[in-house]
């Protein structure tokens, strides 16, 4: 009777470590804007076209179900409405951040969401940076204009160690080649094909 006592207690306590192990770990998903209406140089904030829209619905179905606590978008209508879709769908109000000081934003995710997940939008020249940001390596220094359906997953340990992972999601639109060492574990659901009325 003693030892079952024994192996129950420390069958919890095991289970309770790992438990608390795993509720340490940091997941910060990020995207770029979807697609825009325009591609007029003139125009500063362009919203985005109907393909765009859609694949922003499809960006909320693909992370509706991973536990996202908090989302942040930077000041145009085009990565605003990029996470509004799923924003809407988990009664989160998004949170706007400066592009200009891109080290001050990730520590600031990082701090507010520590063993949470949260989602990051932002631009092709702003990802990468973002990215490295997190303390985390990147497997090319840019993204190109064409590169609208990567998804990417940054997971922090509690040793701040952090493991990138890249998935598409929606129709594919992409140029830059993801190695494939980035690309193992894909993010659950991706690859959902994205519908336009246009």
């Amino acid at each position: 009777m003693f030892n079952k006592i024994v192996v129950i207690i420390f069958i919890a306590a095991l289970t309770l470590s790992n438990f608390d192990a795993f509720a340490q770990k940091t997941t910060i998903w990020l995207v770029r804007h979807a697609e825009k209406a325009t591609t007029n140089p003139a125009d500063r904030d362009p919203d985005l076209s109907e393909i765009g829209k859609a694949r922003a619905a499809a960006l909320a179905q693909v992370l509706k179900r991973e536990n996202i606590k908090q989302v942040y978008s930077t000041l145009y209508k085009r990565t605003q409405n990029t996470v509004r879709p799923l924003a809407i769908l988990l009664n989160i109000t998004p949170q706007d951040y400066d592009t200009k000081d891109l080290a001050a934003t990730a520590l600031r995710v990082l701090q507010a969401n520590k063993g949470n997940n949260a989602l990051i939008a932002g631009h092709s020249n702003t990802l990468i940076p973002m990215i490295k940001a997190l303390n985390c390596e990147v497997p090319f220094e840019e993204l190109s204009d064409n590169d609208y359906d990567m998804l990417f997953k940054v997971v922090i340990n509690d040793s701040n160690k952090a493991k990138l992972t890249i998935s598409h999601y929606g129709d594919l639109h992409y140029t830059t080649e993801v190695p494939l060492a980035f690309s193992q574990g894909a993010t659950p659901g991706t690859n959902i094909p994205i519908k336009s009325n246009k």
